[in-house]
C-alpha cells in the first residue's frame, strides 16, 4: 500500500513540473550559403503551455510570423550576409530563440544564360519590329495607338540592348517634338496620347496621367545616359532645358503632402504614379549632377524627391500600402485578393527603389504579396487580369528572388515568347521582360 501511494505521489509531481519551451530552426543551417528565396522551417514546443506564435527576424527586423507550432515559409532576401533569429512565444508569454547566420548568393546558374539571352533578343526584336519607321521614332502601344507612358517603359528596357540605342534616341526625340506648349491644363512639356491612321499620328487631346508620363521619361533619360552610348549621351546633353521642363510638369502638380495628382483634372494621388515620380526625380537629379555638372539643380530635384518620399511613406498601413489617396486625404486599405490595382500596386515601392530590399517594410510587403498570390510566377493572376504583368518579375528581381523570377520567365516563354508575343503582350511588357532576362543573365536591371 505504501508503495502504491509513493508511486502516485511521483506521478503527481511529474505532472506539475514546468517543461522548458524550445524552438528548433531546422532549415537553413547555421553558416549556410543559400539561394533566394530562402526556405525557413522550424518547430516549437511551448513547454507546459501551447505555442502562440513563431517569428522569423531578419537582420533584427520582423519578417515572417505564424500562429502555429511549426513554420515552413519562403522569403526573398537580398544577396549578402544576414542574421536570422527564430523566436517562439507560448500562451503565457514565455519565449525561446535560436540565432543563426546565413549568406544569400547572387549567383545565376550559367546553364540558364542561353535561355535568358534568347528571350532578351526575341523581345528586343519584337519591340524593334512593332514600330514602323514611318512613325518617325514613335514606339507603338498597338498599331493604332501611341501611349507615351508605355513607350517610355519599353524604351527603358531597350537601353539594355546596345543594338537598340538608335531607336531609343529616336523615341526620346519624338517625345520632345510632341510637347504640348501648353496643354489643355495650362502645363508646358506634357505629351498627349495619339491615335495612328495611315501612318499619321493624331493627338487625342488627353493623357492617362501627367505625373507618370513625365517621370518615366526622366528615368528613361537616366538609363540612356548610363548605357554609355555616345549617340545617346550627345543627344541628352542637348536636353538641359527640356529635361527641366519635364521635371517642372511633376513639381507643378506636387501638393503640400509631397504627392502628385495623376493629372490636374484627376486629383487622385496614386501609389504607383508617386513611386514612379520619386524614381524620376532622383534620376533627373542624377542627370543634372553627372551629365550637366549642375549641383544646384541636382539638389533642387533631390529635395523634390525627398518630399515625394515623405508623402509616399504616409501611405504605409502596417504591412500594406494604400494604393491611392483622394482629395479629402482618405487612403483606403487595399484588398490583396484583388489583383489590380490593390495587389499589383504593392510592389511599386520596391520596383522603383522607394525603399531598399532589406527594409522591413519591403520584406513585409513582399511576403504579404506572395501569400496573397502564391501562383503569380505561373500567371495565376490571369484569372482576374489578362495582361502578363512583367513588372512584377522585375520587382521580384529587386528583392533577389531569383527562383520566382526564373519560374515566371519559364511561364512567359510558354505563353508568349514561343508564340511570337501575341496580345495582350505589348510594348511596355516588352521593356520589363527585357529587364527581367537581363537581370537573370547577371547584367542588372
Amino acid at each position: 500500500m505504501k508503495k502504491l501511494v509513493y508511486c502516485a505521489l511521483i506521478a503527481v509531481c511529474l505532472s506539475t513540473v514546468a517543461l522548458a519551451q524550445t524552438i528548433s530552426l531546422t532549415s537553413p543551417s547555421n553558416g549556410a550559403t543559400v539561394g533566394s528565396p530562402v526556405t525557413f522551417t522550424a518547430t516549437a514546443n511551448g513547454g507546459s503551455h501551447p505555442v502562440s506564435a513563431i517569428w522569423i527576424y531578419i537582420d533584427d527586423q520582423p519578417a515572417i510570423k505564424v500562429q502555429t507550432a511549426s513554420l515552413n515559409s519562403s522569403l526573398a532576401l537580398a544577396p549578402g550576409s544576414h542574421k536570422v533569429v527564430a523566436t517562439m512565444w507560448n500562451s503565457i508569454g514565455q519565449l525561446a530563440s535560436q540565432l543563426i547566420h546565413i549568406t544569400v548568393s547572387s549567383t545565376v546558374t550559367p546553364a540558364s544564360s542561353s535561355q535568358y539571352q534568347s528571350n532578351f533578343t526575341a523581345t528586343s526584336n519584337y519591340l524593334a519590329n512593332s514600330s514602323p519607321s514611318v512613325m518617325d521614332g514613335a514606339i507603338l502601344f498597338t498599331p493604332q495607338e501611341i501611349m507615351p507612358y508605355f513607350s517610355n517603359l519599353a524604351a527603358i528596357g531597350m537601353t539594355k540592348d546596345p543594338n537598340r540605342m538608335p531607336q531609343v534616341v529616336a523615341w526620346m526625340n519624338w517625345y520632345i517634338n510632341h510637347f504640348n506648349w501648353p496643354d489643355k491644363w495650362g502645363l508646358y512639356g506634357t505629351v498627349y496620347d495619339y491615335t495612328v491612321s495611315n501612318g499619321v499620328a493624331i493627338p487625342t487631346g488627353d493623357a492617362d496621367s501627367t505625373d507618370s508620363y513625365a517621370a518615366t521619361y526622366l528615368t528613361l533619360a537616366w538609363n540612356a545616359w548610363q548605357s554609355g552610348n555616345p549617340e545617346a549621351r550627345s543627344f541628352i546633353l542637348g536636353l538641359n532645358y527640356q529635361l527641366d521642363v519635364i521635371g517642372g510638369v511633376i513639381v507643378l502638380t506636387q501638393q503640400s503632402d509631397g504627392l502628385t495628382w495623376a493629372k490636374p483634372d484627376w486629383q487622385i494621388k496614386y501609389l504607383m504614379d508617386n513611386c514612379e515620380v520619386y524614381r524620376g526625380l532622383r534620376d533627373l537629379a542624377s542627370l543634372y549632377q553627372n551629365a550637366f555638372g549642375d549641383s544646384a539643380k541636382a539638389a533642387w530635384y533631390n529635395a523634390a524627391a525627398q518630399r515625394s518620399l515623405n508623402g509616399i511613406l504616409t501611405m504605409w498601413q502596417n504591412g500594406k500600402w494604400a494604393y491611392y489617396k483622394d482629395g479629402a486625404g482618405n487612403m483606403p486599405a487595399p484588398n490583396l485578393a484583388s489583383w489590380y490595382p490593390d495587389a499589383a500596386a504593392q510592389v511599386f515601392p520596391m520596383l522603383q527603389g522607394v525603399l531598399s530590399p532589406s527594409d522591413a517594410r519591403s520584406q513585409q510587403t513582399y511576403a504579404n504579396f506572395n501569400a496573397a498570390w502564391p501562383g503569380w510566377p505561373t500567371l495565376s493572376f490571369n484569372s482576374q487580369d489578362p495582361f502578363p504583368w512583367d513588372l512584377v518579375a522585375v520587382a521580384a528581381a529587386t528583392m533577389g528572388d531569383n527562383s520566382r523570377v526564373a519560374t515566371y520567365i519559364n511561364s512567359m516563354q510558354g505563353k508568349y515568347v514561343n508564340s511570337g508575343f501575341p496580345w495582350p503582350f505589348y510594348d511596355a511588357e516588352g521593356g520589363w521582360f527585357m529587364r527581367a532576362n537581363n537581370y537573370m543573365m547577371g547584367k542588372g536591371l
